[in-house]
C-alpha cells in the first residue's frame, strides 16, 4: 500500500525496501540455521510493477494527468448521448471496463456489440487514453503490445463491454487517497523480476525476454516432476541446467 499513497519514487517507499532486505536476510539466516541454503532453492518474484505519481512524472518531462472513474463513465455517457441520444446506454465504469446496460440498448433498437464498437472509438480520442476496445474484439485473433495484455485480462464471464487503459504515466482510478496505481499494460506495471537461487543454479543473467509463467515449469524440471496441469510458460534452460 506504501506505493499507492506515496509512489515508488518515495523515501516511504525506500524504507519498505529496507526493511524488506532485513526481513529476508532474516529469513535466509533462519532457514540456513534450520535447513542450509545449500539445501534450499529460492525464487523472488512480483505480480505487478508501479507507476509513478503523475505529478512526479511530469516533473520528469513525461506528459502524465489524472483522470478519475467518475469523469470516464460521464465522459462515456456524453459519448452515448451524442451518438445515440441518450446517456442511458452506459450503466457503470468499474476500473478497466465500460459496462453497458442491455435492456436499455434493446428498448431502443440497438445492437449491443455496435454500440460498444461505437462508444470505444470515440473513448480512445479523449485525453489520457491509451486505448478503448471492445471486449468481445479483444477475445480475438494474436493481437501483440498492449493490446495483447487486454486480451490476457479477458475472462468471457467477468469482462466488461469496452476496456480502457490509459497512456503511460497517466493516472486512471477513484477519487480518494491512492496516489499512484497500476494495472496498465505499460513497461512500468507489467516488468517484474525474477530471480533464482539454490544448489546446482549458476550465477547468470539472461538478456532475452522471460515470464513470471516460465516459473512454474521451470521449477518442475529443477525437481523432477511434471508441472501442474494449468502451468504455461516455458522451462528458463539458463535456471533448469538444460
Amino acid at each position: 500500500a506504501v506505493n499507492h499513497f506515496f509512489g515508488p519514487a518515495s523515501l516511504e517507499n525506500e524504507d519498505v525496501v529496507l526493511q524488506l532486505d532485513r526481513a529476508l536476510a532474516d529469513l535466509f539466516s533462519f532457514v540456513d540455521d534450520k535447513v542450509g541454503l545449500d539445501k534450499t532453492l529460492v525464487v523472488l518474484s512480483a505480480d505487478h510493477g508501479m507507476a509513478e505519481m503523475p505529478e512526479y512524472a511530469t516533473e520528469l518531462g513525461y506528459p502524465a494527468g489524472r483522470w478519475f472513474g467518475d469523469e470516464v463513465l460521464a465522459s462515456a455517457r456524453q459519448a452515448s448521448m451524442k451518438l445515440y441520444g441518450s446517456d442511458q446506454l452506459v450503466k457503470d465504469f468499474f476500473r478497466p471496463y465500460l459496462y453497458l446496460d442491455g435492456s436499455a440498448i434493446q428498448k431502443k433498437g440497438l445492437d449491443r456489440d455496435t454500440v460498444a464498437a461505437a462508444l470505444a472509438a470515440d473513448m480512445a480520442k479523449q485525453p489520457g487514453v491509451g486505448g478503448a476496445i471492445p471486449a468481445r474484439e479483444a477475445a480475438r485473433g494474436n493481437p501483440t503490445g498492449a493490446a495483447a495484455a487486454v486480451k490476457h485480462n479477458h475472462h468471457p464471464l467477468r469482462a466488461g463491454d469496452i476496456y480502457i487503459f490509459q497512456r503511460p504515466y497517466w493516472f486512471m482510478f477513484d477519487r480518494g487517497a491512492v496516489a499512484a496505481m497500476h494495472g496498465s499494460p505499460w513497461a512500468y506495471d507489467t516488468h517484474v523480476p525474477i530471480m533464482f537461487a539454490g544448489p546446482g543454479i549458476r550465477p547468470n543473467r539472461l538478456d532475452r525476454l522471460v515470464h513470471p509463467v516460465d516459473v512454474a515449469p521451470t521449477l518442475s524440471a529443477l525437481l523432477g516432476i511434471l508441472p501442474p496441469a494449468a502451468a504455461q510458460g516455458e522451462v528458463l534452460g539458463e535456471v533448469a541446467g538444460q
